[in-house]
């Protein structure tokens, strides 16, 4: 039997272009992998962890987004950097030849930014009508998000990252789940030998790219090493110092002392008087 479906593209919240410094052609790549999600989720095709994915070939993603096969795949290593996906690549057994990759698409921005429920496990038909007003978005979706903490917010902006919607929601994740110290320490990390002056786009895409939790829990754990090296340090013995002239002057007092009584020996011994 043909199958007559087609991909439809959701309509998307026009911020995420803003928020994640997104090219054209990687919203567009990025739109249609959201697409062939949904026809997954229309399948119910999920992996063993029960993890909804797409898996079109990159010369389908090409087809849709009206991109050349090489763009789409510097887009998507674009879209990886940014967090807003993670790849399972895989090759044919004994040969180079990829298989077709898995595409997971990062669930929190969909929430944020796409109309479609990514949770539902029906039709994509389910989703909010494309004409939808905007009043209707979900409210916290409109409304300012600060960054949770000044010390974060401060290497943050040093960075020339910017404060928007989108940074302050995952600087405030990360602050909740490893705290002020170790989010500030992987700015750091991510900005270390980078010269900010030479990124073409910003670097807010850039440092929250880098704030995975593999990147924070390395900073932890340099954190922990840090302070363990430190109290290593504080509690070792100190050593006084040694005085040389002081323990010189000593032994030449020991020498005399030996001198005159081997003299005093040596004269009760001539007089006939040595014990």
């Amino acid at each position: 039997m043909k199958n007559n479906s087609k991909v439809a593209f959701i309509k998307f919240n026009a911020s995420l272009m803003n928020d994640y410094e997104l090219k054209v052609g990687e919203t567009l790549v990025y739109g249609a992998l959201v697409s062939f999600r949904n026809m997954s989720i229309q399948s119910n095709t999920k992996d063993e962890q029960g993890q909804v994915y797409a898996y079109p070939p990159i010369s389908s993603i090409a087809n849709n987004s009206g991109q050349s096969p090489r763009s789409v795949k510097s887009h998507i290593q674009v879209l990886e950097q940014k967090g807003l996906m993670t790849v399972k690549r895989s090759y044919k057994e004994g040969r180079k030849e990829k298989n077709v990759n898995h595409y997971y698409l990062n669930t929190e921005v969909l929430k944020v930014y796409f109309t479609a429920d990514t949770n539902m496990t029906t039709s994509v038909k389910t989703a909010k009508p494309k004409n939808m007003n905007a009043k209707e978005t979900p409210k916290e979706s409109r409304q300012r998000v600060f960054i949770a903490d000044a010390e974060i917010e401060k290497w943050f902006t040093h960075y020339q990252g910017e404060h928007n919607n989108n940074s302050a929601k995952k600087l405030n994740r990360a602050f909740e789940e490893y705290g002020a110290e170790t989010v500030v320490k992987a700015i750091h990390n991510a900005m270390d030998g980078v010269n900010i002056n030479t990124l073409t786009r910003g670097t807010t895409g850039f440092i929250l790219g880098r704030l995975t939790d593999k990147d924070l829990r390395e900073a932890k754990l340099q954190l922990q090493n840090e302070k363990e090296r430190n109290e290593r340090f504080f509690n070792e013995s100190i050593t006084p110092n040694f005085d040389y002239k002081e323990e010189l002057r000593k032994q030449r007092e020991r020498e005399e002392k030996i001198e005159t009584r081997t003299n005093a020996d040596e004269i009760l011994e001539k007089l006939g008087l040595a014990l």
